[in-house]
């Protein structure tokens, strides 16, 4: 980053930050429960509002990826996904696999959620409480820990993550149990065979995270499969919405469902909220950053 970069990003951050909050106060002007609890977590990511409890959870699951991050050990992935954003994987190499050779490292740098991202998961959590959560996209664990400490602290919840690379399922089973999170399971398997499955064991469906497979088609064909396992007031966080212009199609047609009562465009994330108790549809655009 540029000397100018770093010394505009303050004051590019705090603009940003301004914006945001007016958008919040739109959100509120809802007049419903959920929405205020939206609203209210977004705030608590943008100001990084922690008690003492919350704080000891996330700087131990931060430890975690901090040591990740500087693995050098080997991983080889069978990936599942669309790949890289300028990949032209076919429906043929997604459906069988793409081996990728990588350190543990390269993995958590690139392909973990970011600190500010899964604050915000860790935030939603604390303040719907849901009962099941489910996860698209294990990878090493780190948003999941994020998400199973939210529902520790909760006193509630249980989420089931779902992984497509058999190498990835397993180093993430162990960084749960090394970080003491014990309402966790990893289901291993790409997520068209399975995921059907494990919405049947486990429903209704409170709060999901969709991060894995950006592909336009398959990310709605989910989204789609979720529906009818949902609980009347529920929450779907999709990853990467703006990663491509598949994405945004994606997106654009999920927050078009009729079914979705709050659509928010994060800019990076989607958040959808479903209430059957709101009549009307309202769509925001916050960039948060």
């Amino acid at each position: 980053m540029s000397t100018i970069k770093k010394i505009l990003k303050p004051a590019i951050q705090r603009f940003y930050q301004h914006k945001a909050k007016t958008k919040l106060s739109e959100l509120r002007n809802i007049n419903s429960q959920n929405t205020n609890k939206i609203a209210d977590s977004i705030y608590a990511t943008l100001k990084n509002n922690l008690n003492h409890d919350e704080k000891k959870w996330i700087d131990k699951i931060e430890q975690k990826r901090k040591s990740l991050n500087v693995s050098k050990d080997p991983v080889l992935i069978s990936d599942f996904g669309a790949g890289d954003a300028n990949d032209t994987r076919t429906n043929n190499e997604m459906n069988s696999g793409v081996l990728i050779k990588k350190t543990i490292g390269e993995v958590c740098q690139t392909a973990s959620k970011p600190y500010f991202w899964s604050l915000l998961l860790f935030k939603l959590i604390r303040e719907f409480k849901p009962e099941i959560s489910i996860e698209l996209g294990t990878c090493l664990g780190i948003s999941g820990a994020y998400q199973a400490a939210a529902m520790t602290l909760n006193g509630k919840g249980k989420l089931v993550s779902l992984e497509g690379a058999e190498s990835l399922a397993t180093l993430s089973v162990e960084h749960f149990r090394q970080l003491g999170l014990d309402n966790t399971s990893v289901v291993q398997g790409k997520f068209q065979d399975i995921l059907t499955s494990v919405l049947e064991k486990n429903h209704p469906v409170d709060f999901a995270f969709i991060d894995g497979h950006h592909d336009e088609q398959a990310t709605i064909s989910y989204f789609e499969q979720f529906i009818p396992y949902l609980s009347d007031k529920s929450i779907i966080v999709f990853d990467d919405i703006s990663w491509s212009n598949g994405m945004r199609q994606a997106w654009e047609k999920i927050e078009n469902n009729k079914n979705v009562k709050i659509a928010l465009d994060l800019r990076a994330i989607g958040i959808c909220m479903f209430d059957k108790d709101l009549k009307n549809k309202h769509k925001f655009r916050i960039t948060m950053y």
